[in-house]
């Protein structure tokens, strides 16, 4: 966790935790009435980073790690031979011994084989912790329909509404539906991309070293959850958004400031212009023009709180600060087929901190954010 307090949020939760009720987004005070003896852990992530490349070296000495999907999750391309079903599980099991002898007795993964990263990932999700779950093109759809539309990786809950109204209503539904239908239930090419990717074919969005946006964001302590506080913080952001377009040799023409407001007023967004620059000091100056917006919006917000018979603003939602838009257009990328039954592409491997410590979960506090966001 971030900060000691009884308003933060779970960020993650251990398996025991999660027996209790326990998951990503349960406030401090009711995890501890789910568990009085649930014990909160002070997010170290330098820690977790050096551990992420100790299983990188890990995995590596098994076979090569083609794409690193988060501080947890990576997938690995199987090539010829290694395909067949026998050797991909010899070689999922020679990972899981790697990580227990060079990385730690407490560290457990979930292995997904599939055609594709994206089934390798419906895969490894199918079986926790410390799972191997195969999915071959002639298992499917079978595998799938046991599923809720939610267990499908990338499908959230706005997603599954919008599903809905498309009246698709369950994985079965899903796995029918046409290529066009998921176009307009997504609202463009990435429906699909889902579609094909859902049916097994080894396909994989193009990716760019460019980036289109650098942004920051931070849940604020208490004690800084002031103006004075807020407005300091947001400096560092920008003074470390700065930092990285200088390092990629970017620049910038737009800065982009949001806050939420604990005690439901709400939250706050606003951008200025100027010509291309990556001068922090010139960002700090601009920063500073849009911040007196933000003392008489929260003003305000106070104001139409306490009029008698006024409509309360609405809570603020989640804010993702420097996300870069999803792509508009897809490559596919069919790799050569060789006469091998089954095919299987990729090894989805995801890591497991098994927790040595009585109920851990990791927490974060629950309001008072703070973000930069600079467009390229």
């Amino acid at each position: 966790m971030q900060t000691l307090t009884e308003s933060a949020v779970a960020i993650a939760a251990s398996y025991a935790a999660k027996t209790f009720g326990i998951k990503t987004g349960t406030l401090v005070r009711d995890a501890r009435r789910l568990c009085p003896d649930v014990i909160p852990v002070q997010a170290n992530h330098r820690l977790y980073a050096d551990y992420h490349e100790c299983i990188l070296k890990a995995v590596d000495t098994c076979m090569p790690v083609e794409k690193v999907c988060s501080i947890d999750e990576m997938a690995c391309r199987l090539m010829g031979t290694e395909r067949q079903v026998p050797i991909a599980r010899e070689l999922a099991l020679k990972i899981k011994r790697a990580l227990h002898d060079q990385v730690g007795e407490c560290l457990t993964c979930s292995i997904g084989i599939a055609p594709n990263v994206f089934l390798g990932k419906v895969g490894s999700d199918l079986q926790k912790p410390d799972g191997l779950v195969v999915i071959t093109k002639d298992d499917l759809p079978d595998i799938l329909l046991r599923l809720e539309l939610q267990d499908v990786y990338g499908i959230c809950a706005r997603m599954e509404q919008r599903l809905h109204r498309a009246d698709i209503l369950t994985v079965a539904q899903l796995w029918n539906a046409t290529p066009f239908q998921l176009r307009r239930v997504w609202g463009g090419i990435n429906g699909v991309l889902f579609h094909q990717m859902l049916h097994g074919v080894d396909i994989q969005p193009p990716s760019s070293r460019y980036s289109k946006s650098i942004g920051h964001q931070h849940v604020l302590e208490p004690d800084l959850r002031t103006n004075k506080g807020a407005h300091s913080f947001a400096q560092h952001l920008l003074t470390k958004a700065g930092e990285r377009l200088r390092r990629g040799d970017y620049y910038c023409r737009r800065l982009g400031l949001h806050l939420s407001w604990i005690d439901d007023l709400g939250g706050f967004w606003d951008e200025i212009d100027f010509h291309e620059t990556h001068d922090t000091g010139f960002l700090l100056a601009r920063l500073d023009q849009l911040w007196p917006r933000t003392t008489l919006q929260a003003a305000e917000r106070r104001r139409r709180v306490a009029r008698p018979g006024s409509r309360r603003p609405p809570p603020a939602g989640s804010v993702r600060g420097g996300q870069s838009p999803a792509p508009e257009t897809v490559a596919a990328d069919r790799p050569h087929q060789r006469p091998l039954r089954p095919l299987l592409h990729w090894l989805w491997i995801v890591s497991e901190r098994r927790a040595r410590v009585q109920r851990p979960c990791g927490l974060q506090p629950g309001a008072g954010e703070v973000g930069v966001l600079t467009a390229l």
